[in-house]
């Protein structure tokens, strides 16, 4: 029996807030899949395409799962397939889409870098190889968890040792890795833009020293950035309170059924808060970028015109000859 109100509000914010998420997120990253894949030739658009589509993925496939555990039982806990499957699966997805955004913030550092050799790596052909790369990487380095995730007394998760290594280890590269690579390269890409703002350059084409900074992708670094701002401030929380309660678990701390409940709902919140990431792209770019408002506005009005124009009432009836 709950002795806090807290269990309650966590099971609102799971019923309401998660299936919010999970439509509007949706609905905006299709809408954002729909304009970025016009621009895929881009690599950094390329990432930030692919990072959508998994996010997506990882946000439907967990929102269902947990809405449903509030109405009936969680069917990780009666199939340990399903246990770790849903672990394993969903952690790759996540870190391949935390991974290929922290691969667009390089790709706007090395863009803006005015390096000859390094804007090699730019070429859409090297970011589908990155991409392909990235995602291969994290079905290997994750396999340990598809491994030793278990059942144990109706709970699908990690036990014993490997769950102080599995809590530091999703420390390291979910909470803290990401968002300091994310401010790194996006601070050194913003440091770069505004040396090349001081700099005047000529226009045509006078070799590998020329550079045309191009307002779509000034676009496309504003918008990266922005992200970057949203990953770091919503990511903060997580390594401290899994660490936390990691450490005092292992450790044998004996805490109260209210300590318990405390330490689940912060934990909670802060796995919330991620999965923010996963579906607030479109709007933060609709936010910050005109351009991308335009493309979207353009992409509204074209569907708007496509509907009316299958619309009955608009087609004009034709006339029977005699």
């Amino acid at each position: 029996m709950a002795v806090t109100i807290l269990p309650l509000i966590q099971a609102q914010i799971t019923l309401y807030g998660m299936s919010t998420l999970m439509i509007l997120g949706n609905i905006g990253n299709i809408i954002f899949i729909i304009l970025f894949y016009r621009r895929r030739q881009n690599s950094c658009a390329m990432y930030l395409l692919c990072a959508a589509i998994v996010q997506s993925a990882t946000l439907t496939f967990n929102s269902v799962i947990n809405l449903y555990g509030l109405n009936y039982s969680d069917p990780t806990v009666h199939s340990l397939f399903l246990c770790k499957f849903r672990a394993y699966i969903t952690h790759i997805w996540n870190q391949t889409g935390r991974y290929l955004t922290v691969l667009a913030c390089i790709d706007r550092y090395i863009w803006t870098a005015n390096n000859a050799h390094g804007r090699l790596i730019n070429r859409p052909s090297t970011s589908r190889c990155f991409t392909i790369i990235l995602f291969l990487f994290w079905h290997i380095f994750s396999i340990h968890i598809a491994v030793l995730v278990t059942i144990t007394n109706g709970i699908c998760s990690s036990f014993g040792v490997y769950y102080v290594i599995y809590q530091v280890y999703a420390a390291t590269f979910l909470g803290l890795l990401p968002p300091i690579l994310m401010s790194i390269f996006g601070f050194l890409a913003y440091h770069n833009m505004k040396k090349l703002h001081l700099r005047v350059r000529p226009i045509g084409n006078n070799g590998d020293d020329s550079i045309i900074t191009h307002r779509r992708d000034r676009d496309l670094l504003l918008m990266v950035l922005t992200e970057v701002v949203i990953y770091v401030v919503t990511a903060i929380p997580y390594p401290f309170i899994v660490l936390e309660v990691a450490v005092t678990n292992y450790i044998g701390v004996i805490k109260s059924s209210q300590r318990i409940e405390i330490e689940n709902f912060l934990n909670s919140i802060a796995l919330t808060l991620f999965s923010i990431t996963y579906g607030s792209r479109f709007y933060t770019y609709f936010a910050v970028s005109k351009a991308f408002r335009k493309d979207s506005k353009t992409l509204f009005i074209k569907w708007k015109n496509h509907v009316l124009e299958r619309s009955p009432i608009n087609r004009t009836p034709r006339v029977r000859q005699l």
